[in-house]
C-alpha cells in the first residue's frame, strides 16, 4: 500500500507550551452536544460477571467501515477526543464506535474486576462482535493514551493471523514502556498535578467498587494512595498475576509486543508529551516492528495537538484544528481506499 504522507503539525500560538497544550486539549470547548445525543448506547457481556458499555453512530450502509476507539486513563466514551473523533471519521463515511473499557463510563457496577495497560478481552469482546454480526469490509481500531496500549496488546494477540477485515491500528500519546512513563509521572509539580487527577478517578472508581463487591474491596479501598506505584502494588499487579507494581510496569509494556502486530498501524506522538517519553527501548520497539510507523511532531502534548489552523494538503483537508484527531480519520480512510482499490 502507499505510504502517505501527511500535514506538518503547526501549534496553536498560544499553546506552545507542552502543559498548556495538554490542558488545552483536554478543557477546550468543542460544538459536540448534538452529536453525542444521536448516538446509541448498547452492551456486551465480556463473559459472566462483566459488561462493556460502547456508544454507536451507525452509518445508512450497513457494509460501512467501522472504527472502533477506546479511551485513555479514567477517561470515557465521553471524553472529548473520543467524541471529536468519532464526530469527524462519522462525517467521513464511517460507523464508530467508542468504547468504555470495564469500570469506565460508569460501569464500575458490570464487573467485579479492574483493568490494566494490558486487558485485552474487553476490545477483543467488541471486535468479536463486529466480525460476527456487522457485514463492513474494512475495521480499524485506535487508541488514545492507555487506551492506545489495550489495543496493541488486543490486535498482538492475533499475532500473524489477524481477521481479513482488521485494516490498520492507530494510536496518539500512547505509553509504550510503562516504566519510563511511571517514573516521569512521579517527578516535577505539574506531572504530580496529573498524576493527582488520575488517582482521583481511581478513587471515585474505588469508592463505588467497595460499595458494589464489599466482599472483594473494604470500606477504605479508596483511601490512603500516594501515587501510582502505591495504588498498582495495592490493586493492579495482584489482580493481573504480577508480584508488585514495579513487574507490571514492565511485563505489561506494550514495546515487547509491537513487533507482534500483523497490521499496519500509525503511532502518533509529541517529542514534548509531559509523562510519556519515548526512550530508548520504545524506540527500538518501534524499529525493529515492521508494520509500525511513528509520526512524531515537535509540539502536541499529550492528548493535544490543537493546530494554528485546520491542515489542507493536495488529498486531504482537515475538518478542524485537532490535528492528530484528524490524522487518525486520514490513515484510515486512506488505507480502506488502498485497501478496496488492491482487492478491485
Amino acid at each position: 500500500m502507499e505510504r502517505r504522507s501527511f500535514a506538518p503539525f503547526y501549534p496553536h500560538p498560544l499553546l506552545r507550551d507542552r502543559h498548556v497544550m495538554t490542558i488545552a486539549g483536554a478543557k477546550l470547548p468543542r460544538p459536540m452536544k448534538l452529536f453525542v445525543e444521536l448516538g446509541e448506547d448498547f452492551w456486551l457481556n465480556v463473559n459472566a460477571e462483566t459488561r462493556i458499555r460502547c456508544e454507536a453512530h451507525w452509518q445508512p450502509r450497513y457494509d460501512a467501515p467501522v472504527m472502533i476507539l477506546v479511551h485513555g486513563l479514567s477517561g470515557s466514551s465521553a471524553s472529548p477526543y473520543m467524541i471529536g473523533t468519532a464526530q469527524k471519521a462519522f462525517d467521513a463515511g464511517w460507523t464508530v464506535l467508542r468504547l468504555n473499557i470495564r469500570n469506565c463510563g460508569g460501569t464500575e457496577k458490570e464487573t467485579p474486576t479492574l483493568y490494566s495497560a494490558h486487558l485485552t478481552e474487553d476490545l477483543r469482546t467488541v471486535l468479536d462482535w463486529v466480525l460476527r454480526t456487522h457485514s463492513a469490509s474494512s475495521i480499524c481500531v485506535a487508541g488514545f493514551s492507555l487506551g492506545g496500549s489495550i489495543v496493541l496488546h488486543t490486535l498482538a494477540e492475533y499475532g500473524e493471523t489477524p481477521p481479513d477485515q482488521l485494516v490498520a491500528v492507530a494510536t496518539c500519546s500512547t505509553p509504550l514502556n510503562l516504566v519510563a512513563s511511571t517514573a516521569e509521572l512521579h517527578s516535577g509539580v505539574m506531572n504530580r498535578f496529573y498524576m493527582k487527577l488520575f488517582l482521583d478517578g481511581f478513587v471515585r472508581s474505588m469508592r463505588t467498587k467497595s460499595k458494589e463487591y464489599p466482599e472483594l474491596y473494604p470500606y477504605d479501598a479508596s483511601r490512603g494512595y500516594r501515587d501510582f506505584y502505591t495504588f498498582d502494588s495495592q490493586w493492579t499487579a495482584p489482580a493481573f498475576g504480577f508480584k508488585d507494581a514495579n513487574e507490571y510496569y514492565e511485563k505489561a509494556s506494550a514495546c515487547h509486543i509491537l513487533h507482534k502486530i500483523a497490521v499496519p498501524g500509525l503511532l502518533i506522538h509529541a517529542e514534548d508529551d509531559p509523562f510519556v517519553p519515548y526512550n530508548e527501548a520504545s524506540m527500538k520497539a518501534i524499529e525493529e516492528s515492521p508494520n509500525m510507523r511513528l509520526l512524531m511532531t515537535k509540539y502536541g502534548g499529550h492528548n493535544g495537538f490543537f493546530a494554528a489552523t485546520a491542515a489542507t494538503t493536495e488529498h486531504w483537508r482537515d475538518a478542524d484544528r485537532w490535528w492528530a484527531e484528524n490524522r487518525i480519520v486520514e490513515y484510515f480512510t486512506g488505507m480502506v481506499v488502498a485497501r478496496s482499490a488492491a482487492l478491485d
